[in-house]
């Protein structure tokens, strides 16, 4: 639609041109009309009426087509989910912190866009030459979608046997952790057993033996042959980046205290959505709805969809409760806004610097008691003001930190705080976001309740010390609520795409090839992508089929 606009509104433009040329002039000299009209005058001299009227009209043309490509749509980014206060994290509310830079693939090559179109016409034609032989649809109808549902945490289940799951380490047996070509690991992302799918999906279209490793990057997939992926998990790396920051965003670009190596450990299992046939690979999008509205009705079979994100507040009858974990969390936030000072106090001296120059530049050339110098003084005074305040709560708050560093010294990460010390953490974020709000607005939590929430996203995923010290409620409304991701599915097979927009461009691009894993947000699994945006595995039918997993392509799209 969005590109349908463009075109109408830059062809509209050039014909609104061309008509003006071809009726001019229009007004009197000296009037509103005279410099249209000598411009137009100019181009009649030039080309003659008759062909610049032509002229502009196949400059319209042009001019669409190339707005028609440069736009995509669906592609446009919303704000990262986030929390204030006691409000429900949401798809599109202001996150509380500036998001950190997520890797996306780069576009695809025009190599690339060529095979896939050829891959797409030849999957066509051999359909419609099928169809056309006896007068009926090819046998071979598109796998049923399969979606992921996260499994249910048990105290009393070893978590680390299951032969699904997503984030983690994966198993990979004698097979190296794959690099990409300038030699850095790629972050890993699930690990699926084909034997498990096969079961659930009789007629997936891939292997029925070992497993399917995914890693994001530049994205690549590894087959495991059955009995390798039963060994232990492979050794992390040791130049492997850091997957995401604890509270934060994927693929930090400056790793620190917050960082961490690699995704939480969560076990999925295979739910299979029986989608009609005609609605399992259509590329209409005008069926975009309904195929949605009968994903939702299957899903809801075996989890509880959702369409915002986790707080330990959602339903509390009151404060929910506070570990030493999240204490220890806060006071590696505040290190890390003292690291980023520095930085924000030389913004607010270059916005200084701009500002004296600007005044300087008006006191030259204008006259006493231009009202333009008042204004411009009244600027620097602000600018200046507001780098003294930043100067000075840059300069207060290594004190800050070494108060909240002696008061979690030497406590458990999983006892809770009692009353009086959740009074102090209270009191503390409360003097930060008074006093400090400059240098640590993209850091402090702005609630105890975010922090408790923080808390439990960990403990759910973390070890058994951590999850034991887990109230009896939340762990029970974690696992009834929150097995699924964020509006869409970690999905294989069928169509992919995005409730919110997203995924688009990918499945029109793809159309005729097979999902062979999708990737959404999910704050659960701390993949909170960058505009809401879909990670997605595809590949041709024929590669699946002779086993080139080297020809999987990957693809992301913001929502």
């Amino acid at each position: 639609m969005k590109r349908v606009i463009a075109m109408f509104a830059v062809f509209g433009l050039a014909a609104i041109a061309a008509a003006y040329v071809a009726s001019a002039p229009h007004g009197a000299s000296g009037g509103v009309w005279s410099l249209p009209d000598a411009a137009a005058a100019r181009l009649i001299a030039i080309r003659g009426r008759s062909a610049a009227v032509t002229g502009l009209l196949a400059l319209g043309i042009v001019l669409s087509l190339l707005a028609a490509m440069t736009i995509r749509d669906g592609t446009a980014k919303r704000p990262q989910p986030g929390k204030r206060g006691r409000d429900k994290q949401r798809p599109g509310k202001k996150a509380q912190g500036k998001p950190g830079p997520v890797w996306t693939p780069e576009p695809l090559s025009a190599e690339d866009r060529v095979a896939s179109l050829r891959r797409r016409t030849a999957s066509e034609t051999s359909q419609l030459a099928a169809a056309s032989a006896d007068g009926e649809q090819a046998d071979d109808a598109p796998p049923r979608p399969v979606v992921f549902v996260r499994k249910a945490r048990d105290p009393e289940r070893d978590w680390f046997d299951d032969t699904s799951w997503l984030g983690g380490l994966p198993r990979l047996g004698p097979v190296a952790w794959p690099r990409d070509a300038g030699g850095t690991p790629l972050p890993f992302a699930a690990q699926i057993d084909l034997a498990e799918l096969a079961a659930a999906c009789p007629e997936s279209p891939l292997p029925r033996t070992g497993s399917l490793a995914f890693f994001l990057g530049t994205g690549m997939v590894l087959h495991i042959p059955a009995g390798e992926h039963e060994h232990g998990f492979a050794e992390v790396p040791d130049d492997l980046p850091c997957a995401f920051d604890e509270g934060g965003y994927p693929f930090p670009a400056r790793p620190n205290r917050l960082s961490r190596p690699f995704f939480p450990f969560w076990p999925v299992q295979p739910a299979v959505l029986d989608l009609p046939q005609d609605l399992r690979s259509h590329a209409d999008p005008a069926l975009d709805t309904a195929i949605a509205e009968a994903m939702a009705a299957q899903l809801v079979l075996h989890a509880a969809p959702r369409n915002s994100a986790f707080s330990a507040e959602d339903g509390a009858p009151a404060a929910p409760a506070l570990w030493w974990h999240g204490a220890n969390h806060l006071a590696d936030q505040l290190h890390a806004a003292l690291d980023g000072a520095d930085r924000l106090v030389m913004l607010r001296r270059d916005a200084v610097e701009q500002a004296e120059a600007a005044l300087a530049a008006l006191e030259a050339e204008a006259g006493p008691g231009d009202p333009r110098t008042e204004a411009a003084r009244g600027k620097v005074s602000r600018k200046r003001a507001a780098l003294s305040a930043v100067e000075t709560q840059r300069d207060g708050l290594p004190d800050m930190i070494a108060a909240i560093d002696q008061f979690v010294t030497g406590r458990e990460t999983w006892e809770q705080l009692d009353a009086e010390e959740y009074a102090i953490i209270a009191d503390f974020l409360a003097e930060l976001h008074t006093s400090y709000a400059d240098v640590t607005q993209h850091h402090a939590p702005h609630s105890t309740g975010e922090l408790a929430t923080l808390s439990l996203r960990t403990m759910i995923t973390d070890t058994s010390e951590a999850l034991d010290a887990m109230p009896a409620e939340q762990l029970a409304r974690i696992n009834r609520e929150y097995r699924l991701p964020v509006a869409d599915q970690h999905q294989m097979f069928g169509l992919g795409g995005s409730k919110q927009g997203g995924g688009a461009q990918a499945r029109d691009e793809h159309r005729g090839d097979i999902l062979l894993l999708q990737l959404a947000y999910d704050d659960m699994m701390e993949w909170r992508w960058n505009g809401i945006g879909l990670f997605q595995f595809w590949i041709a039918p024929e590669d699946a089929a002779a086993g080139r997993w080297d020809a999987v392509q990957l693809t992301f799209e913001s929502a």
